[in-house]
């Protein structure tokens, strides 16, 4: 296995057990079908991260570095609105 791919899987397990823990454990919710929705964007995450982590490191840096700023912006837009 290489480093991109245990990178992948270890972000991947740790997203879903995250989500898993918040929803289940403390805020004592029931499943629904919505969060087959998140898991997948959480495995999308994964892929993405396989993909970019793969060939260097510089474009992981750098998407997540506008993954960042994107989220920030985000934050200040519906602060202002």
């Amino acid at each position: 296995m290489s480093a991109g791919t245990a990178v992948a899987l270890l972000t991947v397990v740790i997203l879903v057990l995250r989500f898993t823990i918040a929803k289940f454990v403390v805020e004592k919710e029931s499943w629904h079908m919505d969060y087959i929705q998140q898991f997948i964007k959480y495995f999308i995450i994964g892929v993405t991260v396989l993909v970019v982590a793969v060939p260097e490191g510089l474009p992981l840096a750098v998407t997540l570095a506008l993954a960042y700023s994107v989220r920030v912006r985000i934050g200040c837009q519906l602060r202002s609105a």
